[in-house]
């Protein structure tokens, strides 16, 4: 593969990245195969430090063979349904997460679970058992809930309730300072909380997005939580979420990973992350540093 070259993405040059998807067969879980809305494909969305020249995560996209989104397709099942989906979904995630090396470097594997399938026990009990049978470390897996969720604060706070008393780490995803996002704050603390596109995108010139990104910010900061923004396409978003603190960012395409190199970031015991596993992030002036080869899949996007 080629160097990387991160401002391909701000010159307009967004087709570097490829997708992963590969194909696998779900065990332990009853669905009905015949059934072509069921048929998921996986991709991966790195997440990256300011500065640092690897992911430290990646997020399992999860889209419908048709092109839907995941969330379009369980939308269209009956409730009974939606916990075999996403069941399916782990399944697929952790065994494309092994086709592409991800369990054999030290980046974390970020999988999103529905709280409003219900049934949070029995789904990271097949998470546990898909994780063993993949020979995927569970302490490198993050469980990435939706900050609305539908509204369901209840099914919302279950899941994350569950995640803790089985030693998983947590992430809000899709966070915009909504009412059920801060609720959930309010009962316990996530590893992450991922900033929603929408608040994101033109928060360079919107006065009201800033003001609420601020405020995410300081309870962040308050809570010891690391923030990661999604969604960001131009410098002038950069420029104001990086004067925000902001310094992990999500990629919003997929690309095909191959962790074989090993990370060598350099830590220093005063600023390095509060977290394991972040990538040591520089103060470097925008743009952040071309990536390694083995990371082709970075030249797309963040600033």
């Amino acid at each position: 593969m080629g160097g990387l070259n991160i401002n391909q993405y701000f010159s307009g040059n967004r087709g570097a990245c490829m997708t992963a998807t590969p194909t696998a067969t779900i065990s332990a879980v009853t669905l009905n195969r015949a059934d072509a809305r069921l048929d998921l494909q996986i991709a991966f969305h790195p997440m990256i430090a300011k500065g640092a020249d690897r992911a430290f995560a990646w997020q399992a996209v999860a889209t419908a063979a048709s092109g839907r989104s995941f969330a379009a397709l369980s939308a269209s099942l009956l409730p009974e349904q939606r916990p075999s989906l996403e069941a399916r979904r782990i399944t697929l995630a952790l065994e494309a997460a092994v086709a592409m090396e991800l369990h054999r470097g030290d980046a974390l594997i970020a999988i999103p679970l529905g709280a409003a399938a219900g049934l949070a026990e029995p789904l990271l009990s097949h998470l546990f058992r898909a994780a063993l049978a993949n020979g995927v470390p569970t302490d490198r897996l993050v469980i990435e809930i939706n900050a609305d969720e539908r509204g369901d604060l209840d099914a919302a706070a279950a899941l994350a309730q569950a995640c803790t008393r089985r030693g998983l780490s947590v992430a809000l995803d899709g966070f915009a300072a909504g009412p059920v996002a801060l609720k959930l704050l309010a009962r316990f603390t996530p590893r992450f909380v991922k900033l929603d596109p929408s608040l994101v995108r033109s928060i360079d010139a919107s006065a009201s997005r800033r003001l609420i990104a601020e405020g995410v910010m300081r309870l962040a900061r308050n809570m010891g939580v690391t923030v990661i923004a999604r969604g960001v396409e131009r410098r002038g978003e950069h420029d104001v979420l990086h004067a925000m603190g902001v310094r992990h960012y999500q990629i919003e395409a997929p690309a095909l990973p191959q962790p074989d190199l090993p990370r060598r970031e350099a830590r220093n015991p005063i600023s390095a992350p509060t977290h394991r596993r972040l990538a040591h992030h520089h103060r470097a002036a925008f743009p952040l540093r071309a990536a390694r080869p083995a990371e082709a899949a970075l030249t797309a996007q963040v600033a």
